[in-house]
């Protein structure tokens, strides 16, 4: 404990002895470390916002799961599909949905969802502007508010009439059989801003009727707990061969986007990086020469290669600290200046669905932003002082005496 604090106090002392050219080193890898915090706390930032704009647009908690083609095999949804999806962690509810196209005696299009009724409340929650639920027993119905003001304008069908719904079939020789088919309307859903404004909703069984043989649910919808855990249970679903949509993939583009960006952006900034990691081997390779017979008479004095070893790279680890705060300083003023000069410049660019961002920064400086800069910064001096140090510990004691008289 005691050599460690004598090997930092000497590596300290050594380095200041020259401290312009300490500042000059310094400088070097803080603006390189600068330029890495500043375009990725400009990439954080937009990331962000943007995910914070879907999540107050959307509803992340709500996965529409299909079936998929794999290998050229269709996997359709069925039930065993369904109660595998019902086990999924963090899935507070699942609602399978067979849909049909139907239309009135006068020709209205009516687009229906079967769903049980206790699946639709847990899953969609909704909301009546008159009348209440279905009810399997009596084959009743509910209408989106779209379709009841239609049906309601051109039909006159208000919530408690008998709505009459044609449904065309075919015979064994192919010719077409109109059936009729009575719901009563139980109610009529307040507006909802989904496909379900436009939908007649029903029992499953109800649907399944004119369906019969399908066996296979057109689209099942899943309800997370938390939006935090969206991404984990779409790969489960994925993991079923299953395909999951929902507003979800926007965040994920989102993540690739910026990801891209910051990769190709960080590489450009990475050549003032080894800039930085040039200077301090340079620096180092200097006061290696400039101190050949100093660390001769060390060596003859009883100091070993380890030490000479530890010696120069702590002076290097004196130089990455150093410079990663400055760079981190730096990087905190560029982003600042980013944020105040040049936030109409880039929201222009970037058009005007991201004219939100006029009001927050556009950059987001996190504290794991700043060490991972303090880490680059330590991590480049330390693996720039490796060939310095080592020249340094592998001179003989007697020519490095000889050469430094």
């Amino acid at each position: 404990m005691g050599q460690g604090i004598d090997f930092a106090r000497i590596s300290g002392r050594q380095i200041l002895r020259r401290r312009t050219r300490l500042i000059l080193t310094i400088l070097g890898i803080a603006v390189g470390v600068a330029a890495v915090v500043a375009i990725v706390s400009l990439g954080e930032g937009i990331r962000a916002h943007s995910i914070e704009m879907i999540s107050e647009q959307s509803d992340l908690t709500l996965i529409t799961v299909t079936g998929d083609v794999r290998d050229g095999a269709i996997i359709p949804l069925t039930a065993a599909k369904a109660s595998a999806l019902r086990n999924i962690a963090h899935v507070n509810g699942t609602a399978p949905v067979i849909t049909a196209d139907l239309a009135t005696p006068h020709q209205t299009y009516v687009g229906a969802a079967g769903i049980a009724w206790e699946d639709f409340s847990a899953v969609f929650g909704p909301e009546f502007s008159k009348g209440t639920g279905y009810d399997e027993t009596t084959d009743s119905a509910i209408l989106g508010s779209e379709i009841a003001e239609s049906l309601r304008k051109y039909e006159g069908i208000r919530v408690g009439d008998d709505l009459t719904i044609r449904i065309r079939e075919y015979d064994a020789s192919g010719a077409p059989v109109d059936t009729e088919v009575v719901f009563p309307v139980a109610g009529t859903l307040r507006p909802r801003g989904d496909m379900f404004d436009t939908l007649l909703v029903t029992d499953t069984a109800r649907v399944e009727e004119w369906r019969e043989g399908y066996g296979a649910y057109d689209v099942i919808y899943l309800r997370v707990d938390t939006p935090g855990h969206v991404f984990a249970v779409a790969e489960d679903v994925r993991g079923l061969g299953l395909e999951a949509q929902g507003p979800f993939e926007e965040i994920e583009a989102v993540n690739r986007l910026m990801d891209a960006v910051i990769i190709i952006l960080s590489f450009f900034t990475g050549i003032s990086l080894i800039i930085g990691a040039m200077m301090i081997i340079n620096t180092m390779m200097v006061t290696v020469y400039e101190r050949t017979r100093e660390i001769g008479i060390t060596m003859a004095l009883g100091a070993s290669q380890r030490h000479v070893l530890t010696l120069i790279l702590l002076e290097c680890l004196y130089i990455g600290i150093l410079g990663g705060i400055a760079g981190d300083i730096l990087g905190i003023l560029l982003s600042v200046g980013i944020n105040t000069l040049g936030k109409s410049f880039i929201i222009s660019q970037l058009g005007t669905g991201f004219s939100g961002f006029a009001d927050a920064d556009i950059t987001l400086v996190t504290p794991a932003l700043l060490a991972g800069g303090l880490v680059i910064a330590v991590t480049l001096s330390l693996l720039a002082g490796i060939y310095p140090a080592l020249k340094a510990a592998r001179l003989n004691p007697v020519d490095a005496i000889r050469r430094g008289l």
